[in-house]
């Protein structure tokens, strides 16, 4: 694994002088302690950056250094005259000895295209920079003294030439810092890099983002271990996680702040930027952004040297992490921080990846047949397994099957959850002898995470494929919260190849409110959810988790059910969408198979009523009512909970 650092160079105080001897200190002591490299980023006319021409703090890092790699992150080619660029990049590489890393981008702050005189050019950006990194890699490539011709929309050039040439032939590495469609087509048939970070977006949803891009890479033709995929994270180290928050506080607020001002957004964002527009309009509707927040959702990571290692661990395996960016300079943060941070980062978390073989992400490998693998004991018996089942191309979904003489149950979770939702229902069930199937659907837990159908339906289909794949007799499919739903469809697919049907809270036959189901809340109420998940995921669901009981069912359990929550990949929250607009009410009334509802009657998520109104559309219906619980039965009247299902299994 390779590692470096990175410098936008905020001035929050405008001491310019003491902004670049900082950072010229700092890289000099990075190369000491074994960094890898440095990366530097282009910005104009603001106080979020003060480096205008990185080539030229690129040259004097030349001349201080002479081992460590010098990147660029990024250079941005809508600013200027292209053959300029080519030629400024080309003296880097020449004065570092070969040692230049070239990444490049379109730009995307409005003030910028305005500062550089471009201000009505950016809806086109995306066109100016296809044509421009053409221009500065042909003009690298060809012979020296050779003329070259470009003919664009937006550039032409007859017979130019660029001097000198890059040591580095045919071109120095090149890295595009985007994740786009277009530009991921680009990067394959040119062999480009992709540089990656999770500064406007959380963990999950970059992990996300970059297990598809290897995907579609890969699918285009390119080996995706020869490609580089760095990642670019603010990260502070302290001795002590207290330590570390303190220290960062308050440049992480002011660089957020910064970003988030900088941003388009407002009524008239260009074309292409409007994910940027989207994400100032969630932000400012959950209430703004939180140092806490930013760190539950992975944006950034403070705290000590082993939590790192823990979730670079995770990083590694779920994305193939090899190239890790260390931003350790924001938002103006003291020199003496910043020099301890890559202190305890060399000295700790280095040695414990620089020999990490690369891997695919674990989504792309092939996955095994399943086969027997150890769990607790306490919760397995002999010839229990546990493995993975492909059900949408290459995609899979983890399942855990425990064997057992008595009525198969297969134990479907909520939304954001996974099967460890079950844990407290699962040894119940297996010391009753039954058999036992718990799974993760589409995008939750251990299950991929980039699923394209990601609907009620698909979810239900999982069920039966499993269901398929397992050999079960006449299993009972009990599904909790939009597990309920989907339970309905696989009941309604496996027809007499089911024996039953259990509502735990579950939200079937429908979700929301219509004129002839005047249960639960509206459409717009999931957006609303949805909207401040993609705000803040993680105090959103700080505030879902604490919702599900009715009552405080303490700290601990609070955190299982938050860490399930993160666990889930962004493409997840999709599946709530499409629950918002299900009606099972035709699947549910075809039915015949016993129905049990067991609700609670302080439900904050499904009401009450709309367990009272099953009954009305199949008379099989039978319901328990948990007197003053709330969405979790299973949690907050654990015994009596027990004794409904395991009495239903009997039947």
């Amino acid at each position: 694994m390779k590692f470096g650092i990175f410098y936008v160079l905020e001035c929050p105080d405008r001491d310019f002088p003491r902004a670049y001897r900082e950072m010229l200190e700092q890289i000099e002591y990075a190369e000491e302690l074994g960094f890898d490299e440095v990366w530097l980023a282009e910005h104009h006319g603001s106080d979020y950056g003060s480096m205008p021409s990185p080539q030229v703090a690129a040259a004097a890092i030349a001349q201080r250094t002479r081992r460590m790699r010098i990147g660029i992150a990024v250079s941005n080619l809508t600013f200027d005259w292209p053959v300029r660029i080519a030629e400024d990049y080309a003296m880097v590489d020449v004065l570092s000895g070969g040692r230049l890393d070239f990444g490049v981008g379109r730009g995307y702050q409005p003030q910028e295209f305005r500062n550089m005189g471009v201000g009505d050019l950016q809806g086109e950006s995306r066109d100016m920079f296809t044509e421009a990194l053409e221009i500065v890699r042909g003009l690298w490539s060809k012979p020296a003294g050779q003329p070259f011709s470009y003919h664009g929309k937006h550039f032409d050039l007859e017979d130019v030439d660029c001097r000198p040439t890059p040591v580095q032939r045919p071109t120095p590495p090149i890295y595009i810092a985007s994740i786009s469609p277009e530009t991921l087509d680009l990067a394959a048939d040119q062999g480009y890099n992709m540089l990656v970070t999770p500064t406007l977006m959380t963990m999950p949803e970059l992990n996300g983002f970059v297990v598809d891009a290897k995907r579609r890479l890969r699918d285009l033709g390119r080996d995706i271990l020869e490609l580089d995929f760095p990642m670019n994270w603010q990260i502070h180290l302290a001795d002590t996680e207290q330590a570390a928050v303190d220290n960062a506080r308050e440049a992480l607020t002011w660089y957020f702040d910064a970003a988030l001002s900088a941003v388009p957004q407002g009524e008239d964002v260009p074309p292409t930027y409007e994910r940027y527009a989207e994400l100032v309009s969630a932000t400012d509707e959950a209430g703004g952004i939180t140092v806490e927040g930013l760190r539950d959702g992975g944006v950034v990571y403070v705290g000590d040297p082993d939590g790192l290692i823990r979730q670079l661990d995770a990083l590694h395996d779920e994305t193939g992490l090899q190239h890790l960016i260390c931003w350790m300079r924001f938002g103006g943060l003291e020199h003496d921080k910043v020099l301890r941070s890559m202190e305890l980062f060399a000295e700790h978390v280095m040695p414990r990846f620089r020999d990490r073989a690369p891997v695919v992400p674990r989504a792309l490998r092939e996955h095994p047949a399943p086969q027997t693998t150890s769990l607790p004991p306490s919760l397995l018996v002999q010839e229990d397994t546990m493995g993975y089942l492909p059900v949408e191309n290459d995609r899979s979904i983890y399942f855990e099957h425990h064997r057992g003489s008595g009525r198969p149950i297969v134990l479907v979770h909520g939304w954001g959850a996974n099967a460890r939702a079950w844990d407290t229902t699962l040894p119940a069930l297996l010391a009753a002898g039954h058999e036992v199937i718990t799974l993760d659907l589409r995008c939750c837990g251990r299950s991929d995470k980039d699923f394209e159908d990601v609907s009620i339906a698909a979810l239900g289909e999982d069920v039966v494929r499993l269901v398929d794949h397992l050999g079960l007799d006449r299993p009972v499919i009990n599904g909790w919260s939009l597990g309920g739903a989907v339970a309905t469809v696989a009941a309604a697919q496996l027809g007499d190849r089911a024996s039953g049907l259990v509502l735990t809270g579950g939200a079937s036959p429908r979700y929301t409110a219509t004129d002839d189901w005047p249960h639960g809340g509206s459409v717009d109420d999931v957006e609303g959810t949805l909207a401040a998940v993609a705000a803040n995921r993680a105090e959103t669901f700080r505030g879902v988790a604490a919702a599900v009981c009715a009552e405080n069912p303490g700290e601990a359990v609070l955190e299982s059910i938050w860490d399930m929550f993160m666990a889930m990949g962004p493409r997840g929250d999709d599946s709530l969408r499409d629950l918002a607009t299900v009606d099972l009410r035709k699947e549910m009334a075809a039915l015949e198979v016993p129905i049990l509802l067991l609700h609670g009657t302080a439900d904050a998520f499904v009401p009450f009523s709309a367990a009272e109104a099953v009954r009305g559309v199949n008379a099989r219906a039978e319901l328990v009512e948990f007197t003053g619980v709330g969405h979790a039965p299973f949690l907050e009247d654990r015994d009596r909970y027990l004794a409904a299902l395991t009495g239903f299994l009997k039947r």
